[in-house]
């Protein structure tokens, strides 16, 4: 069996199990390379916006075809329905009129949604998997599948960019470079401000986690995830969550390999404000809005020094027994020890030991275990129990300084993050 054949047989059996009840009638183009999927739940406001970004594109060397997914929960009032129908007509209106050739868009309809699985991420599985499903038809398990959002324009190289990604065959997902709007009309100073402060938040962030030696440190950004297909289904595809899809499917994806960033085109999501989230930027705007939780503050930097210690010692654990990591754990900061005991993180370490035959395969398994999601919980109680949050200016500005960087000339948060913003550019691949 080929390598493709191998792949063609893992989208067929992830097929088998969640086989896109809605398929489009309209079969794929033979020169398909490259799907984006787009959520758009009660989002005609936004959409077209995105959608001329889209059809304004460079052309890449292959077609493209836009998924826009409208859904609706059993618990939406008719008059959601009518709207959601009336945007999708004219989404298929919109695709007769445009001019571009190469680029054709989808309107996908699902109605009345059971309310437990309903939201952004049933909405992306939903033209995810019926993008694989498309890819499959052609024998193509290698093609491009993109994510964006209905508020979210991009630059006009931006397929050129994601293709001249994958033209290194062992890319296999990326997280594309973003950049919200921190001056403008289309909202107030207030919202300016505080989208400005929760960006600043999200870089420091990564910068923060990136030093401290986790080798899957990314951002983790629905509207700017891409993958290849055969990468998809090897992740599980993308979890019926309601919120946060974006990021539990990541911590999936990228331990498979070939992931990293591209920084050679640019999104532009909304800094809108949201309450149909608990969290997330759109959720985070509204609090401050509100005045419910107010940006400006952040992770001390103290306990990414705690995780840079910790992950600098893996080697040791390999050697250790559950009851000797007691007293190894002494060789940790205090919050960390005691996160670690109060988890009884020993006994998984057992677990990772007792399958790992190699320093490779625990170091891997380590990370598996300590993952992302277990570094935020971390984060979450050492900030409960032992540290206060920081001003994001403050220790944005620090964390340059203790990695040789001058940051005296940086005034604000604003002038702070456009450092950070051409710092991160410039670290792509």
């Amino acid at each position: 069996m080929t390598s493709r054949e191998k792949k063609q047989a893992l989208l067929e059996h992830y097929l088998e199990k969640h086989f896109p009840t809605h398929p489009i009638a309209d079969p794929p183009p033979p020169s398909l390379k490259q799907i984006v999927v787009i959520p758009a739940y009660l989002e005609k406001d936004y959409l077209f916006r995105t959608l001329d970004a889209l059809c304004a594109c460079h052309p890449p060397s292959g077609a493209v075809e836009v998924i826009v997914v409208f859904n609706t929960s059993e618990k939406d009032r008719r008059e959601v329905q009518e709207e959601q129908e009336r945007c999708s007509r004219q989404v298929k209106a919109y695709n007769r009129k445009k001019t571009v050739s190469w680029l054709q868009i989808h309107a996908l309809e699902v109605w009345h949604l059971r309310k437990k699985h309903f939201g952004a991420g049933m909405a992306r599985k939903t033209g995810l998997d019926e993008a694989v499903r498309r890819f499959y038809e052609l024998n193509h398990p290698d093609g491009i599948i993109t994510c964006l959002d209905a508020d979210s324009p991009v630059a006009p190289n931006y397929f050129q960019a994601i293709e001249e990604w994958y033209s290194d065959p062992k890319h296999q997902g990326a997280v594309i470079y973003f950049e919200h709007p921190l001056e403008g009309q289309d909202y107030s100073q207030e919202i300016y401000d505080a989208i400005t402060l929760y960006e600043l938040h999200l870089r420091y962030y990564l910068r923060a986690l990136a030093n401290t030696g986790f080798p899957y440190a990314a951002h983790t950004i629905g509207s700017c995830m891409t993958f290849r297909a055969v990468k998809y289904v090897q992740a599980g595809g993308m979890p019926r969550k309601q919120a946060g899809e974006d990021f539990y499917f990541l911590q999936k994806l990228i331990p498979l390999g070939g992931f990293g960033e591209i920084t050679t085109t640019t999104v532009y999501p909304s800094p809108r404000p949201s309450d149909r989230v608990i969290f997330g930027t759109g959720a985070s705007i509204r609090q401050h809005v509100d005045g419910i939780k107010k940006l400006g503050t952040t992770y001390n930097p103290e306990a990414f020094n705690d995780l840079a210690n910790f992950f600098s010692r893996i080697g040791e654990l390999r050697a250790i027994t559950p009851d000797q990591f007691e007293a190894w754990s002494y060789h940790l900061t205090g919050p960390l020890r005691s996160f670690l005991l109060n988890t009884h993180f020993e006994e998984e370490l057992s677990i990772i030991r007792n399958n790992s035959n190699s320093e490779k395969t625990f170091i891997k398994r380590f990370y598996t275990t300590f993952n992302a999601f277990r570094i935020v919980k971390y984060l979450n109680y050492s900030h409960e129990h032992f540290y206060a949050k920081t001003d994001v200016f403050d220790a944005a500005y620090t964390l340059l300084e203790n990695t040789g960087i001058d940051p005296s000339d940086i005034l604000d948060e604003k002038e702070l993050l456009r450092k950070y913003r051409e710092l991160e550019k410039g670290s792509g691949e």
